[in-house]
C-alpha cells in the first residue's frame, strides 16, 4: 500500500464498532437495513395518521398553492400578472422559492390520488419520516445499540416542531432529511475512506440548497472538513473539483430560480440579495437583542423536547468530545452552527429554524442513551423509551393548561382555528378549518368583490380560487401579491379615492381582520369596517359632523 494512499483514522475504525461508552457490537448491514425500514415505517404511519387532511394556513398553504401551479419550462411572467407567478419567480425574494420541495410536492400531486393540498402535506410526512429513519440509522452505526437508536429516532420524530412540520405542507422535513443523509455520508467517509461518500455528501447538499438556503450552513462545515482532509492527504485532491461539480449539479433547481431572477432584474447585486436574504436581510445578520432571543430559544427547545430525556444530549456531546476524531468534531460543529443560526434569527417563526439542529440534538440524545444503557440495570432502556414517548402526553394536555393559565402568545384569532390547539399540539388530523373558512368566505362574497387578506388567511382562499376554480369573479390580493406586481400594489397603497373607484366599478372591498396590522394601512386610516360573515367590508369613513 502506498504511503500516500488515504488511511482510516484509528478512532474512526473504533467508531464503526460502537461508541466509546458502549460495547463494540458490529452493526451488520442486514440488521441496519431492517432497523431503518422499521423506523421509516413507524414514523410514516405516525405522520400519515396525524396528517393535516387538506388546505393549510400561512406558508404551508402558500406552498400548496405554488406547487399546484408549477409550470414547465421555467419561466417568469409579466409584472402586470402577479397572480401568474409560479415557483420559478418570486420577485425580490428568490430565497423563498424552495424549488426542490415544490417540485417534489407537485410530482406527488400528479399521481392523481389526492388533491395538491394533501399531496404537499404527504410530501412533508415522507421527508420527515425518512429523516427520522436516518437519525436511527446513524446512531445505530455509531453505537451498535438498537435501543439507543430507537430512543434517538423517537426524540426526533416526536419533537413538537418536527412533528408540526411533518404533518402539513412545509420544506423543513426535507431539510432534516437531506442534512441527516449528509451526516450518514460523512460517517461513510470517516469509516470507509471511499471518495464516493464525499461526492454523495456534496451532491445532497446541492439538493438541500434547492430546498432551503439553510443548507449553506452545513456546506460551510463540510467544506472546511473536506479542505482539511485534502490538505492532510486523507482525501485525494481530485475530490475537490469533483465535489464542487456535483454540488452545482445538485443545486440545479436553485440555479434556475437565481438565473430567472437575474433575467428579471438585469442586476447582479439585486439578484444576489434576492437569492440570499430577500427581504429578511436585517434578521439574517442580526446580532442585536441576543439575551432575549436566547431566552426565547430555550423555550423553543423546551417545547420540542419536553422531557428529561433531553438531558441525555449532554453525555452524548461529551462522548463525541472524548472520541477526538474528525467525524465527532463535524457533528459538534454542525450542532453549534445550526443552533447559533436559529437562536439569533429574529423572526416571528424563529422556532421553525431549529429543525436542522434537532437532527443533531437527537443524535446526541441517542449517543447519551447508549452510554446510559451500558451501565448496569435492565430498567434503563425501558425508562428511556418511556421518557421518549412523554412528549405525546405533554402535547395532549398543553393547550388546555396554557388556556387555563391565561398564556397568550398569539396576536389574534382566525375563524375555525383554535390558537392553543393549533400552535401547541403538533398533530393536525381532522383539521378542516382552513377549507371551511375559505369556502364560507368565498361563497358569501357578492359578485365581483375584492378581498384583501393577510398572509395567514390568503393561501386557502387562493387555493380555492386559482387551483379549484372557485369564484373566478372575485379578486384576491394579499401583501405578497401587492409586492410582486404593480397591478395589485395599488390596492394596498390606495385610499378613499380608490374605494370610490372600486365602487364605481361595481367592486365591494373586504378584509379578513379588523386589526390594523393585518389590513392595508389606508383601510385603517381612511375607511371603516362593518362585519360581513367571517370577514369585514370596507366602507367609506363617516364624514366629520355627519350622522
Amino acid at each position: 500500500m502506498s504511503s500516500r494512499e488515504p488511511q482510516p483514522e484509528p478512532s474512526a475504525e473504533r467508531a464503526a464498532h460502537g461508541s466509546c461508552a458502549g460495547p463494540r457490537i458490529a452493526a451488520g448491514r442486514g440488521a441496519a437495513a431492517r432497523l431503518y425500514l422499521a423506523a421509516f415505517a413507524a414514523a410514516l404511519v405516525l405522520y400519515v395518521a396525524t396528517l393535516a387532511p387538506d388546505l393549510a394556513w400561512q406558508d404551508g398553504g402558500e406552498y400548496q398553492w405554488t406547487a399546484a401551479r408549477l409550470s414547465w419550462p421555467p419561466a417568469i411572467h409579466p409584472e402586470g400578472r402577479p397572480s401568474e407567478f409560479t415557483v420559478w419567480c418570486r420577485p425580490g425574494e428568490a430565497v423563498r422559492v424552495h424549488p426542490w420541495f415544490l417540485v417534489t410536492a407537485h410530482a406527488v400531486g400528479r399521481l392523481n390520488l389526492w388533491n395538491y393540498a394533501y399531496a404537499a402535506n404527504l410530501c412533508s410526512a415522507l421527508g420527515a419520516a425518512l429523516a427520522a429513519a436516518n437519525v436511527v440509522l446513524l446512531v445505530f452505526l455509531m453505537t451498535g445499540r438498537r435501543g439507543a437508536a430507537v430512543v434517538a429516532g423517537a426524540a426526533f420524530a416526536l419533537g413538537h416542531t418536527v412533528w408540526t412540520f411533518a404533518v402539513a405542507s412545509e420544506v423543513l422535513g426535507w431539510a432534516a432529511l437531506l442534512l441527516s443523509a449528509e451526516c450518514l455520508c460523512a460517517w461513510g467517509w470517516a469509516t470507509r475512506r471511499q471518495a464516493r461518500w464525499l461526492l454523495a455528501l456534496f451532491f445532497l447538499n446541492g439538493i438541500a440548497l434547492s430546498n432551503h438556503l439553510m443548507a449553506s450552513l452545513g456546506l460551510a462545515v463540510f467544506g472546511v472538513w473536506l479542505l482539511v482532509e485534502v490538505v492532510r492527504r486523507r482525501a485525494p485532491a481530485w475530490v475537490l473539483p469533483a465535489a464542487a461539480g456535483l454540488w452545482l449539479a445538485g443545486g440545479t433547481l436553485y440555479w434556475i430560480v437565481v438565473g430567472l431572477e437575474y433575467v428579471r432584474t438585469g442586476n447582479v447585486a439585486e439578484t444576489l440579495v434576492s437569492a440570499t436574504v430577500g427581504g429578511f436581510g436585517g434578521a439574517a445578520g442580526n446580532l442585536a437583542g441576543l439575551p432575549r432571543l436566547f431566552a426565547r430559544s430555550l423555550l423553543c427547545l423546551g417545547l420540542n423536547h419536553p422531557t428529561p430525556l433531553a438531558l441525555a444530549a449532554i453525555p452524548g456531546a461529551l462522548s463525541l468530545v472524548r472520541r477526538r476524531d474528525a467525524f465527532a468534531w463535524v457533528l459538534l460543529a454542525l450542532a453549534a452552527v445550526f443552533f447559533l443560526w436559529a437562536a439569533r434569527y429574529d423572526v416571528p417563526d424563529q422556532y421553525s429554524f431549529f429543525v436542522p439542529f434537532y437532527v443533531l440534538s437527537s443524535v446526541l440524545i441517542g449517543l447519551g442513551a447508549a452510554w446510559f444503557v451500558a451501565q448496569p440495570g435492565r430498567w434503563r432502556l425501558p425508562a428511556l423509551l418511556v421518557l421518549a414517548a412523554l412528549p405525546v402526553a405533554v402535547y395532549a394536555v398543553l393547550p388546555s393548561v396554557a388556556r387555563q393559565a391565561g398564556l397568550r402568545f398569539f396576536n389574534r384569532e382566525v375563524p375555525y382555528r383554535d390558537p392553543y390547539v393549533y400552535f401547541l399540539r403538533p398533530w393536525k388530523c381532522g383539521d378542516w378549518g382552513a377549507r371551511r373558512f375559505a369556502e364560507q368566505t368565498l361563497d358569501a362574497l357578492p359578485r365581483g368583490a375584492m378581498i384583501l387578506p393577510d398572509t395567514t388567511t390568503s393561501p386557502p382562499l387562493k387555493c380555492l380560487h386559482d387551483v379549484e376554480g372557485r369564484r373566478p369573479d372575485v379578486l384576491i390580493a394579499d401583501p405578497y401579491d401587492a409586492k410582486f406586481g404593480s397591478s395589485l400594489r395599488r390596492y394596498w397603497q390606495g385610499g378613499p379615492e380608490l374605494l370610490a373607484q372600486l365602487a364605481r366599478d361595481g367592486r365591494r372591498v373586504f378584509v379578513v381582520s379588523d386589526q390594523p396590522t393585518y389590513i392595508p394601512a389606508w383601510v385603517a386610516r381612511d375607511g371603516r369596517l362593518e362585519p360581513f360573515g367571517l370577514v369585514w367590508e370596507v366602507k367609506p369613513a363617516a364624514k366629520e359632523g355627519g350622522p
